[in-house]
């Protein structure tokens, strides 16, 4: 699709958004409508749905691949640097380079993606992984004494304070935030739990 085209419909589809409550095929209280109430939606449990073979099992079963082909101490080892713990660990590259201010999200991401895969599948391997991340993650906080935890020092917020320079300090904590509380909610890791609230505290 052009670019001119995806604009043009895009428009259109914006246009129609006002006109969807007056439709009649739509149940009452979907959009707009102030004497309905609201529509319940809940979340469900993710072990309530399994995929059957097909493309999208197999495109599970590539995904659950990639996330065990991931290596723990990699992933651990600027968290250990900035906890002043030692790491013998090849660094990672891009956005999670040691140089990078961004480092440490993509660990908040895997320890998500664990969780809901774990879930989702029941995989004993995936939920044994997290475990492991959220010990050794636990061990950086340990260490680093205040409850901060995270694989940048406490620096780039002191310069995000007073204006200088910086690259979402606050945006890569969330997603650490974020994977230690899937790891809590989806597969009861209370430690997740203890490391998170000393990261809020």
């Amino acid at each position: 699709m052009r670019r001119r085209e995806f604009v043009t419909r895009t428009a259109a589809a914006g246009a129609v958004l006002p006109l969807l409550p007056h439709l009649p095929l739509l149940p009452r209280g979907w959009v707009g409508d102030a004497g309905a109430s609201p529509t319940r939606v809940r979340p469900f449990d993710p072990a309530r749905v399994r995929l059957q073979p097909g493309p999208f099992f197999d495109a599970l079963q590539i995904n659950r691949r990639l996330l065990l082909a991931q290596e723990p101490d990699r992933l651990l080892h600027m968290f250990r640097i900035t906890a002043g713990l030692p790491s013998t660990a090849k660094p990672l590259g891009g956005w999670e380079a040691p140089v990078n201010e961004l480092r440490g999200h993509y660990t908040g991401h895997y320890l998500s993606s664990l969780a809901l895969m774990s879930a989702s599948l029941g995989d004993d391997e995936l939920k044994a992984r997290g475990t492991q991340m959220v010990a050794e993650l636990a061990k950086c906080q340990q260490a680093l004494g205040s409850g901060y935890l995270s694989a940048f020092p406490e620096e780039l917020f002191d310069r995000l304070r007073v204006g200088r320079p910086v690259w979402a300090p606050f945006y890569t904590v969330h997603k650490i935030m974020a994977g230690l509380l899937d790891q809590h909610t989806l597969m009861g890791n209370a430690q997740a739990l203890d490391v998170l609230q000393g990261l809020a505290r």
